[in-house]
């Protein structure tokens, strides 16, 4: 019986695929919806395509979340106005570790790399391989110095390379301005329901120091958000409201314009999130209900977490007319160290003892990105894009130590070490991209693309302590590959604001060495695992009549085959290449204005996401939905700004959305359940003379949406369950001096 506990508590150390891992609780569901209508008007000019257009013109799914409003309507966090996408899902147990799903494209709690690409501005983001909880280690940027968010639905292959199979979010951060001296101060204050006080303060300032030639835009904020999760019936670390959070970090950019021509921005951005606990209550795993009351859990120590971004960039970008030139350089380092209480799992196995977990992951990264966009080639037949990619990134996934204690008392124990692991991993890539856009007359063209990529990646593990054995368990191995990805996107223009378009694109995520000991102890295992591809056919259409009614609506159907899968065998979990999936569905994104000030915004998503061959690696069966992939979605929102006297304005605002049903898990791993909800947000502000007062309710009805559900206890079924849930009813209030 004990060898068989073992056996458990050793595939829990190698569970590689997450930065979860060990820590806690892992981070999957539907996260809490927001404000607002996802496109603010048919002008707005996006960047994601890797060249600037007008939204209208894209020929794709496109969401933009403008992020001038979003701290005055509370949504200070990606899950607050993450309702704004349909299509979208975010899944989370605790602050700062978020899985992003697109168009239901997740294989669930034990997925490997992202299947969402990151970038802010130029600079991507985040790690591409399987082994540094990039799925759940995703940038969440505060809104104080950001213009927009776009999120590019469907692969992103040709464009973005490995990783980008569901799509991508991209942070726009603000311009500087190279005429005029302008900032904005803001001190900003809100209460939780049954919770705490949280409190947010911020400020940007915009100097230019040569007029028109050299500007330095500097921003900073400082927020905590309240806490409201309990711990109870603990003889140690009893408390209210464990899982604030505190978030610090800032944004300076220096950009020069060297004659007309040429551009070159500097910018750096850090970001420190602190958190103190999860989100998790603890359930009943038969019921669903709470087993110590409303918004409490049980734990004998504290479960703090941080996660850190540092990111630098320059760019260089030289505007020839036709012809236009660009140079992107990144520099980052992300961090993530979480602790958990594994006290209920672990512990039991070893014989009642309490256990605090503990790991680190670390990722440094440069990338470099060189690109040329010609238009208007032999006599306006031909746009072509050039690109050039590197990158390189040195990873560290390591658990540093097993912490054992007495539950009775929080005393330590003294007993051996019982587990140090470690993982040090690279990945590098060469890449080539090149795009042409031929024009058949003045309404008609085709969009095609191609991305030639090669990686190289390494592996070396440490596996060591008294769970492990007397021996060490070392391991190295290698892995490279050639991927192609294409994309074929034709469009008809109807008029300048109504048109047709058709897309095929494939994306991919790179394959890699293996996480396993040598093959002679486990003869079969295989020491790589391969990409999985995907394949997106999507149709869609774009109108708009003046400024008064906008639609973007689009039908999709997706093959996602050879998917990675995290499974074990002797005690080691490892990735195979196992299963096939389809998903398939319809978005559509309205606005209406129908008198001056008013504006009306619908968003709604049907996505029908599931296995269509079994997944014996993950207990999926033949037909299974996709993880915590809701079927509905839907976001229907109000906004009324007008003038009520020379120099005064005044706005309301209102939104009601709703997430459907989830499964947790697949059929063969205690799927369960999980209920839709249905929050409303409310908003309303007054402005003079460059100050603002705005007033904000967040989940008025106090409902108490599912964000994260699974066991915590070694098997999947077994009781305690985790259910992680949005934030209580939140009222609160910002004030504001732009100048």
């Amino acid at each position: 019986m004990i060898e068989l506990q073992l056996a458990h508590v050793r595939r829990a150390i190698w569970l590689t695929g997450t930065a979860a891992i060990l820590a806690g609780f892992p981070a999957h569901a539907q996260t809490a919806p927001s404000d607002g209508a996802a496109n603010e008007s048919s002008e707005i000019i996006v960047t994601a395509t890797k060249r600037a257009e007008r939204l209208q013109d894209v020929a794709a799914s496109v969401a933009v979340v403008a992020a001038d409003t979003l701290t005055q309507q509370g949504a200070v966090k990606f899950e607050d106005y993450a309702a704004k996408v349909p299509g979208l899902s975010l899944t989370s147990a605790r602050a700062g570790l978020t899985q992003v799903t697109l168009r239901g494209i997740t294989t669930g709690p034990a997925q490997s790399a992202s299947a969402t690409a990151y970038y802010v501005d130029e600079a991507p983001v985040g790690s591409v391989n399987a082994y540094t909880g990039g799925s759940n280690t995703t940038p969440d940027l505060d809104p104080s110095d950001l213009a927009r968010l776009e999120v590019l639905k469907g692969p992103q292959g040709t464009l973005y390379g490995a990783g980008a199979v569901g799509g991508l979010l991209k942070f726009v951060t603000a311009e500087p301005d190279f005429d005029a001296v302008t900032g904005r101060v803001s001190a900003g204050v809100s209460s939780v329901r049954k919770g705490g006080t949280g409190y947010a303060f911020r400020g940007a300032l915009n100097v230019p120091l040569i007029t028109d030639t050299l500007v330095v835009r500097a921003s900073g904020f400082h927020r905590k958000d309240a806490g409201y999760i309990d711990i109870v019936n603990s003889p140690t670390v009893n408390g209210k409201d464990v899982n604030e959070v505190e978030v610090t970090g800032g944004r300076v950019l220096i950009a020069a314009k060297l004659g007309e021509n040429v551009r070159i921005d500097l910018q750096g951005i850090a970001q420190d999130t602190k958190v103190a606990a999860s989100n998790v209550v603890d359930v009943d795993a038969t019921t669903l209900q709470p087993l110590y009351g409303d918004l409490t859990q049980q734990r004998f120590t504290r479960e703090p977490g941080k996660i850190t971004l540092r990111l630098v960039n320059g760019k260089i970008a030289v505007d020839l007319g036709d012809v236009s030139l660009l140079s992107s350089t990144t520099y980052q380092v992300v961090k993530a160290r979480t602790a958990g209480d594994a006290t209920t799992s672990f512990g039991v196995a070893l014989g009642g003892i309490g256990l605090r977990t503990n790991q680190e992951t670390r990722v440094e990264r440069i990338s470099q990105e060189f690109r040329a966009d010609a238009t208007g080639v032999a006599d306006g037949l031909l746009d072509l894009q050039l690109g050039l990619y590197y990158t390189h990134e040195d990873d560290i996934n390591r658990i540093p130590s097993f912490d054992p204690f007495n539950p009775a008392t929080g005393d330590a124990l003294p007993l051996p070490s019982l587990a140090v692991a470690s993982i040090l991993s690279t990945y590098e890539e060469y890449s080539v991209f090149a795009n042409a856009t031929v024009h058949f007359g003045d309404r008609f063209d085709i969009l095609v693309g191609g991305r030639f990529s090669h990686d190289y990646q390494t592996y070396d593990q440490d596996y060591r302590g008294l769970i492990v054995g007397p021996v060490p368990l070392l391991y190295s191995g290698t892995e490279k590959g050639d991927i192609f990805t294409y994309l074929i996107n034709p469009r008809f223009k109807i008029s300048r604001d109504a048109m047709l378009y058709g897309r095929i694109a494939t994306g991919y995520r790179a394959g890699g060495p293996n996480a396993v000991p040598p093959p002679a102890l486990f003869p079969g295992i295989p020491t790589t695992f391969e990409p999985d591809k995907l394949t997106s056919y999507e149709l869609g259409f774009k109108g708009a009549v003046d400024t008064i009614f906008t639609i973007d609506a689009a039908a999709f159907l997706t093959n996602w085959k050879n998917i990675q899968i995290q499974t074990s065998a002797g005690g080691f979990n490892f990735l195979v290449n196992g299963g096939n999936a389809r998903s398939k569905g319809v978005e559509v994104t309205a606005r209406l204005m129908p008198v001056a000030g008013l504006t009306l915004g619908l968003t709604t998503a049907f996505t029908d996401a599931k296995l269509t061959s079994p997944a014996v690696a993950a207990g999926g069966l033949d037909g299974d939905r996709l993880p915590f992939v809701p079927r509905w979605g839907h976001s229907l929102s109000a906004q009324y700004d007008w003038d009520v006297a020379p120099d005064w304005k005044v706005n309301l605002g209102a939104a009601l959305n709703y997430v459907g049903k989830r499964v947790s898990n697949y059929a063969n791993r205690a799927a369960k359940t999980v209920p839709d909800y249905t929050t409303i947000n409310l908003n309303a502000g007054i402005e003079h003379n460059g100050w603002s007062l705005a007033l904000f309710a967040k989940n008025l009805t106090d409902k108490r949406g599912v964000t994260a559900l699974a066991s915590q206890s070694l098997t999947p079924a077994g009781n305690p369950f985790g259910m992680a849930v949005i934030q209580p009813r939140t009222l609160g209030a910002e004030l504001a001096f732009r100048f």
